[in-house]
């Protein structure tokens, strides 16, 4: 049969979501079979979805490049937007016809979508890669101590500044020095100096209202990862530490240096046209700041002054659907995007995505995106806080729902609703769609 090296990016769209109780996940369990990652390529075809639209993203390089080195196994990817997944994972593995063969998860998703029925145990394929892994990235790609997917990336977060904003408002730059950490508390007043002399933004987290960025905030003044008790599956999001911080948080949208109406995927660009003073944002900014005229500089990540400095961190894993009718190949695809040569994910993306693989994060910091004099400080923070101050998102089967409810609440405290209030009422609904886990 005639192969090609075709490779589709198909936008999806559903309105379907995952169900509260995990959507019959014994009915939707694969029957156990036997199979290994094979030496030999098979002449194959496999579906494959993700959160990155190969267009803009840069996806298409890794795409073409396992293409280039597999081109017996043809790949078709389809891009889904990332507040999409959850419902076309949903609705297309559910369906019991093996179609994606591999998709990306996000790995806090990971114990949920295996509660679900809807992720193959590779531990026996893959247990002889465990040590290549980043301790942290083969247990964020666990659940119920099994591997559950192959790690491919981790993150980080960083404080992005422009300095002709702030040298126009006669500000100090923060500080790349851990002793002399910037506070959030400074970072309100000095971005509210900034709009005074003419930034359109003072602060702009780049995710506004997710919890991956936010989760700092409520942690840095030593609230909880959010749930507690066995299986964290006991709302923890009225603490203190979780009211305090997001008082904070409402009130720099209220004060107006935080703008309400701009979106996450307008942020970066708002940056790179230089109308923002301050954000918070990851490594993958890098390469378009490189390319800019904004006159940009970068610092490490604020942390509250009666609090502790904690960064975000974790990030992807390619898992396999139970019912994919191509597993040998989809095995390949997922060992080479991890695992050979450091990982082709990372090694081949043009963005500097930090690597899970211990031999891929060797040659990370030669990249040229961190050959500049703003790029080595960069590379110096990204190595810093991943190693001393990283902090994993909330570890339950009841993820999904989590971040979905605590997303509400963050908008809503954003758009003017009583922070203590909003959370009070996101732990209800947390009460209410765990019982079904407990």
């Amino acid at each position: 049969m005639q192969r090609s090296k075709r490779l589709s990016a198909v936008a999806l769209s559903a309105t379907l979501a995952l169900t509260v109780a995990g959507c019959g996940a014994a009915e939707a369990t694969a029957e156990s079979d036997s199979w290994s990652i094979p030496d030999v390529d098979p002449v194959a075809e496999i579906s494959v979805i993700g959160h990155q639209d190969p267009a803009t993203s840069g996806l298409q390089v890794v795409l073409d490049a396992f293409a280039e080195d597999h081109p017996d196994i043809t790949v078709n990817y389809e891009y889904v937007p990332f507040d999409q997944m959850n419902a076309v994972l949903e609705a297309r593995i559910s369906s019991k016809e093996g179609n994606p063969d591999v998709y990306w998860a996000d790995t806090p998703r990971i114990a949920a979508l295996t509660a679900r029925g809807y992720t193959e145990d590779i531990t026996e394929q893959f247990s002889a890669y465990k040590d290549i892994w980043d301790s942290a990235t083969y247990i964020g790609s666990s659940a119920e101590g099994r591997l559950q997917g192959v790690p491919i990336a981790n993150s980080t977060q960083l404080l992005y500044f422009n300095k002709d904003a702030l040298d126009a408002a006669g500000l100090d730059y923060p500080s790349a020095d851990p002793a002399d950490r910037i506070t959030w508390e400074q970072i309100q007043v000095d971005a509210a100096a900034a709009v005074d002399s003419g930034s359109a933004y003072g602060l702009v987290f780049g995710q506004v209202d997710r919890y991956y960025q936010l989760q700092a905030l409520p942690m840095s003044l030593g609230g909880s990862a959010g749930g507690i008790g066995e299986g964290n599956l006991t709302a923890d999001i009225t603490s203190d530490g979780w009211v305090e911080s997001m008082e904070w948080y409402g009130n720099t949208f209220e004060s107006g240096i935080s703008p309400r109406g701009v979106t996450p995927e307008q942020n970066d660009a708002e940056f790179l046209a230089g109308k923002t003073a301050y954000l918070v944002q990851g490594p993958w900014l890098l390469p378009a700041l490189e390319e800019s005229d904004v006159n940009w500089g970068v610092a490490l990540h604020p942390y509250f002054e009666a609090g502790e400095p904690v960064t975000a961190t974790g990030s992807w894993a390619l898992s396999l659907n139970p019912f994919s009718v191509e597993k040998e190949a989809a095995s390949v695809f997922m060992k080479w995007m991890s695992i050979d040569n450091g990982g082709g994910y990372t090694a081949n993306f043009p963005t500097p995505e930090l690597p899970a693989n211990v031999e891929g994060k060797a040659g990370y910091y030669e990249r040229p995106v961190f050959a500049s004099a703003e790029g080595a400080v960069a590379a110096g923070i990204i190595d810093y806080e991943t190693s001393n101050t990283a902090i994993s998102r909330l570890a339950t089967v009841g993820f999904v729902e989590f971040e979905e409810i605590v997303g509400r609440a963050f908008a809503d405290i954003r758009n003017g609703s009583d922070a203590r209030e909003a959370l009070e009422a996101a732990s209800g609904e947390l009460e209410t769609v765990w019982s079904v886990y407990k």
